[in-house]
């Protein structure tokens, strides 16, 4: 496995935190970068503890600013300060196994042009309905914007080989739409998107994630939408010889 970085952006995590980590260091993880995005102060043991583990490094947002800028900060300090191969990028609630992690990271070593995308099973019963209706919608929306269709559009298991990482700090988004956007980024660069099968975890029906089943999903739907219009309006100009 080449050197890659593991990134987990943390709100209110919990001291499984730092269990999660110390078995990613036992994999033999080069780097893992936590962004503490405007947590309550007591979590603050916890990114104490984590900061202490040999290179973890923690980045702090002293308020809340969504996901999207927590993997944006984390990516702007790998492309400073540490010299990988690629990044993975991962939630903190545990929904992302210890196996699932590795086995994208060593499938990064062969990969210097393509996102590596961990993707979910949505048909299986421990899937909680608002994350199947989600899913479904956007991936078929997906599909019908760019032809690439998607098992998994919101999946936070991520592989990004470390070329690819600046033009994606470029991208608007600031919390949960950022991710689709860097799916929108890669169909319109032609930059080709590998899925791979991964764990469905969901803890205690996903109850601790920060994802808004409507807020969120209505940014997420309204942002594909928009392109889909601006795509028509783009090939009728083409038509027309505008």
């Amino acid at each position: 496995m080449n050197k890659v970085c593991v990134i987990i952006p943390a709100l209110n995590p919990t001291h499984d935190l730092i269990d999660y980590i110390y078995d990613l260091k036992s994999h033999n993880v080069s780097q893992i970068v936590v962004i503490n995005d405007g947590s309550m102060t007591s979590c603050n043991a916890i990114f104490h503890q984590i900061g202490l583990i040999q290179n973890c490094t923690v980045l702090t947002h002293e308020k809340n600013k969504g996901k999207g800028r927590a993997l944006k900060t984390a990516f702007q300090y790998v492309l400073k300060h540490c010299h990988v191969d690629g990044v993975i990028t991962a939630d903190a609630d545990g929904q992302h196994s210890i196996e699932d992690v590795i086995n994208i990271a060593e499938l990064l070593s062969d990969v210097q042009d393509a996102i590596l995308l961990g993707v979910r099973n949505f048909d299986q019963k421990n899937v909680p309905i608002r994350s199947y209706i989600g899913n479904k919608i956007t991936s078929y929306l997906f599909t019908a914007l760019f032809k690439i269709h998607l098992q998994d559009t919101q999946t936070g298991l991520r592989g990004i080989p470390i070329k690819i990482l600046p033009s994606l700090l470029a991208l608007e988004g600031e919390r949960y739409e950022y991710e689709m956007n860097m799916l929108i980024a890669a169909a319109k660069k032609k930059i080709p998107i590998m899925q791979i099968p991964i764990q469905t975890i969901y803890i205690n029906k996903n109850k601790s994630s920060y994802y808004h089943p409507i807020k969120d999903s209505l940014k997420i739907f309204t942002m594909i939408i928009s392109g889909i219009v601006a795509n028509k309006k783009l090939d009728e100009g083409e038509k027309h010889g505008i």
